[in-house]
């Protein structure tokens, strides 16, 4: 935490996607400062609400009808995304179906909340999860509500155009200016449809600001007083184009629920040590087949020197399927409990669960394509502390071999460790504290 005492007048309103990913770094952002006597409202959907509620300070307002996603049912609320390509392309879909067509629900759910009568004398700041087009009016300053700052915390790779990198969907690195801007080209032509929704959705609020910038994620990177990425700037590609508020601030860590292992942790996880601990997850939305990810990793180490422990969240293990002694399966565990014993993570490469391993200094084995998944294991593989298999349903031999290669060579261990000690320099709550005491008075001089 900062030294900076809060402040009685501030009243901090958070915005978070009703998404695993998108809800858990505020949520414990929420509850450190809420420690810090920081009153606020969350506003998500209200799969969440009841861890929310628990936060002392906190208050709960739920979005309403379509837009108020429940994480594990996405595919029965657009039962079409299940029929378009499952490749980096599904983010064009994404976009304009699911965070575009949840943009007017969004805002009016901050609509309501922002004009409570409560909250009219107080140094309001919003901090929202980064793509929440809900406060797209507000930053661009829409007479439908009232003006607060904003302060964006982005828990995705860097989605906007950049002269000095390739463009977001292809997982690569800078190809050099000249074709970084050819790239970037194709992908405006290629969200041209998503642009024009998103135009014309916003027309209706006749905002005060225009936007310049080429694409929808480009909106989201540009138009927040703030924009706080939670990573370290290994995990990025160089950029010097950035907005003035930009910054790399760590991760937040300490959401955990407080329901620790389950009935074999102790004996199989914090006790034996006898052998190397690998932990494989399936994600929360892309992996609902176990086949893509976990029965393989399964396979790759029934015969090797190691335990490994499952968490299978959507992806449930088949029925009679012969589990191997040396592995545990749990539908749900404290990663940063679990943390503290692994050697090893094996992932589809969810961006928080990538930047929670490396903070906690374990190497990697990544395999994922679908939504941000083709650049975050990019990015992450780009460290040296991980191997990215480049597919989202790796054979038992990959993942075998990846496993096998990160055990004994040692350079994944020594970039994960050295990743570990720059995630700790970051007072990732402090600097956000920080900026929020820095909105508050600069916007409410």
């Amino acid at each position: 935490m900062g030294s900076l005492a809060p402040q009685s007048n501030i009243h901090i309103v958070y915005v978070a996607v009703p998404g695993y990913g998108h809800v858990r770094p505020l949520r414990s952002l929420a509850k450190s400062l809420s420690k810090a006597g920081y009153n606020a409202t969350f506003v998500t959907g209200d799969a969440f609400q009841d861890s929310l509620e628990c936060i002392p300070n906190v208050d709960f307002h739920s979005f309403q009808g379509k837009s108020n996603i429940h994480p594990e049912r996405v595919f029965e609320q657009w039962p079409e995304r299940a029929q378009q390509p499952q490749d980096a392309t599904i983010a064009i879909w994404d976009v304009e179906h699911v965070f575009f067509g949840c943009m007017d629900g969004w805002f009016n759910a901050l609509q309501t909340v922002l004009a409570r009568p409560e909250l009219a004398d107080k140094r309001v700041v919003l901090i929202t999860d980064g793509f929440q087009t809900g406060v797209l009016p507000i930053s661009l300053d829409t007479p439908q509500t009232r003006r607060v700052p904003v302060l964006a915390i982005a828990n995705f790779p860097l989605l906007a155009l950049s002269k000095d990198t390739a463009p977001f969907g292809f997982g690569l690195p800078s190809q050099g200016e000249e074709k970084n801007e050819e790239m970037n080209r194709m992908v405006v032509q290629a969200f041209s449809g998503v642009s024009a929704v998103a135009n014309s959705l916003l027309q209706k609020y006749d905002c005060k600001r225009e936007m310049t910038v080429r694409t929808p994620m480009d909106y989201m990177f540009h138009t927040p007083e703030a924009y706080l990425q939670l990573t370290v700037p290994q995990m990025e590609y160089p950029r010097t184009d950035a907005p003035p508020g930009f910054a790399f601030i760590g991760t937040l860590l300490g959401a955990n629920d407080n329901r620790g292992f389950p009935s074999w942790g102790q004996d199989f996880i914090v006790e034996d040590s006898s052998k190397p601990l690998v932990v494989v997850t399936s994600g929360t939305v892309a992996s609902i087949d176990a086949h893509q990810l976990i029965i393989p990793t399964i396979e790759a180490c029934r015969d090797l020197p190691v335990r490994l422990v499952v968490c299978a969240v959507n992806a449930p293990i088949p029925e009679n399927y012969d589990l191997p002694a040396n592995v545990r399966v749990a539908t749900w565990l404290p990663f940063e409990d679990l943390f503290k014993h692994a050697a090893i993570v094996v992932t589809n490469g969810g961006y928080g669960g990538i930047n929670q391993a490396f903070a906690a200094g374990l190497p990697m084995v990544l395999a994922g394509l679908t939504e941000d998944k083709i650049e975050t294991t990019a990015r992450a593989a780009n460290t040296g502390a991980a191997i990215n298999l480049k597919t989202q349903t790796p054979s038992v031999e990959q993942v075998r071999d990846a496993l096998k290669t990160v055990l004994e060579v040692d350079s994944y261990r020594v970039k994960a460790k050295q990743l570990q000690k720059t995630y700790a320099e970051y007072d990732t709550v402090g600097i956000i504290e920080e900026t929020v005491l820095e909105l508050a008075d600069r916007f409410y001089r």
